[in-house]
């Protein structure tokens, strides 16, 4: 299979590299805040441009800004990282502001790791958004880079002519830059990608209140450093997403920003980052609600597990940091899962696991168990079965003598299902946590919430009475023949 290129955006602080990168994949995936250091963490995408009336497919990578204030070196090793394996780098800069000292430093970082004489760079100088503002770049040329183009990512200005100038410097080739063992791993995902271009592959979202160890656990996944991890909360600002394996399975683990409580969220950036963390539960098959093991389930757990629940996500409930409860051997397992079943009744349907992202232990069998969740998640009962169960359990436990008539399966995200009854009022609350229990005994629905909905309608046997018009008509009819 032919390798698809890396590009990597790499830049200071707040000269656009998000918005570079969602405009070049079409879409608004990279979260976009006026306010420098937004992203952190490394966010990849495949897309494909048509170049000349030719497809050419990439994947673009979009990186922290270098030389912020907050986790300066955490972003720069990401950016390192993603340099390793790159195959064409944009240097992206700042018209508004000029040539900066961040700037220049970026230019040294290139040289120093080799990355300008083995791949291409393009300087590209973002902000010009009118022919007026060409006249800022003139201090660019002296960069030392060959291929200086200026574009405004926010209006889409020069775009193309990014696209061509990259597809030219690209070729058919792509440079030997990563060590074997990052080649190894670009050759993996390159032999996914089929599966990931045919959305067949289930979505995982990883949410939880900060610091609870959500991107430890998506690099314990990864097997390498691929999110920022850091005790200080609020870390984790995009929705990021990361292909990888599960027992042989494929995977896209999303990793999500920590949801505090409201009265504790601040304005801007945190409230776009839970947007996007509720967002990245919308398009999930499963979440990962991660709680604490060592200081236990707060109020904000519930909430959010009562988000997850209102959406109708299937859920599996992760204890993390259970490495600490070690020394603490009157407190099993089996009483931890009491007490979360207990507390968060709610969720009763949530398998129970318990890890160490930090020790990398308890991940054996969780492919396995997101796959059989999903498997029962898309099970599709036929109706006349279906009719004939409702109507048998209706036989065990109906105080108000509700009669039923067609009942069906009408959705499996999450599995719902709809009831034709004589009058719904009649439908007890016993009678509905008896048919909930007895449908999960009966077909599991394991980690789903399931949806029961009791309308009024009609018992499809009785004879149907013909409309008087119909009537009068006939009855015309004879009288005219006579």
């Amino acid at each position: 299979m032919k390798k698809v290129p890396r590009i990597v955006i790499v830049g200071r602080p707040n000269v656009g590299k998000s918005t570079l990168f969602n405009r070049l994949i079409g879409r608004r995936q990279a979260l976009v805040y006026d306010e420098p250091g937004v992203t952190r963490d490394r966010i990849e995408k495949k897309t494909k441009w048509w170049v000349r009336a030719k497809p050419l497919e990439v994947l673009l990578t979009d990186t922290g800004g270098l030389g912020g204030e907050r986790f300066a070196d955490e972003i720069k090793k990401q950016v390192e990282m993603a340099l390793s394996s790159a195959d064409a780098v944009i240097a992206l800069f700042d018209a508004q502001t000029g040539l900066t000292s961040g700037d220049k430093d970026l230019i040294r970082l290139l040289k120093k790791s080799g990355v300008d004489k083995k791949i291409p760079i393009v300087a590209v100088v973002n902000k010009v958004d009118a022919e007026s503002h060409e006249a800022l770049i003139s201090d660019f040329f002296a960069l030392g880079i060959e291929h200086v183009l200026t574009i405004s990512a926010e209006h889409g200005r020069g775009i193309d002519d990014l696209e061509e100038t990259l597809a030219d410097l690209l070729g058919d080739g792509s440079s030997d830059v990563a060590s074997d063992l990052v080649s190894d791993l670009n050759d993996q995902v390159e032999s996914q990608e089929e599966v990931e271009d045919s959305d067949l592959i289930p979505h995982i979202a990883i949410v939880g209140r900060p610091n609870v160890g959500k991107s430890t656990c998506v690099n314990a996944l990864l097997r390498e450093e691929r999110m920022i991890t850091s005790p200080i909360a609020g870390t984790t600002v995009d929705a990021v997403d990361s292909l990888t394996y599960l027992n042989d399975k494929p995977f896209v683990l999303i990793d999500t920003a920590g949801i505090r409580r409201k009265n504790k969220t601040e304005q801007g950036i945190e409230v776009l980052s839970v947007v996007q963390a509720r967002k990245a539960l919308e398009r999930a098959d499963v979440a990962i609600l991660m709680l604490d093991g060592e200081t236990g389930i707060v109020d904000q757990d519930e909430k959010i597990g009562g988000l997850i629940e209102e959406i109708g996500c299937a859920v599996i409930l992760m204890v993390n940091k259970w490495d600490t409860q070690r020394r603490n051997q009157e407190f099993t397992r089996d009483e931890a899962a009491d007490r979360i079943r207990k507390t968060m009744g709610f969720l009763k349907y949530a398998p129970i696991v318990f890890v160490s992202a930090k020790e990398k232990k308890g991940f054996q069998d969780l492919g396995d168990l997101i796959s059989e969740i999903i498997h029962q998640k898309q099970l599709k009962i036929p109706t006349h079965q279906f009719t004939e169960w409702v109507r048998k359990e209706a036989l065990i436990h109906n105080p108000m003598a509700a009669k039923f008539y067609l009942c069906h399966q009408s959705g499996r995200n999450p599995p719902t299902f709809v009831c034709h009854v004589n009058d719904p009022e009649r439908v007890h609350f016993s009678l509905k946590r008896h048919f909930l229990n007895a449908l999960r005994e009966r077909w599991g629905f394991m980690g789903s919430p399931v949806r029961l909905l009791f309308v009024a309608g009609k018992d499809s046997g009785k004879e149907r009475v013909k409309p008087p018009s119909l009537s009068r008509n006939k009855n015309r009819s004879k009288t005219r023949s006579r």
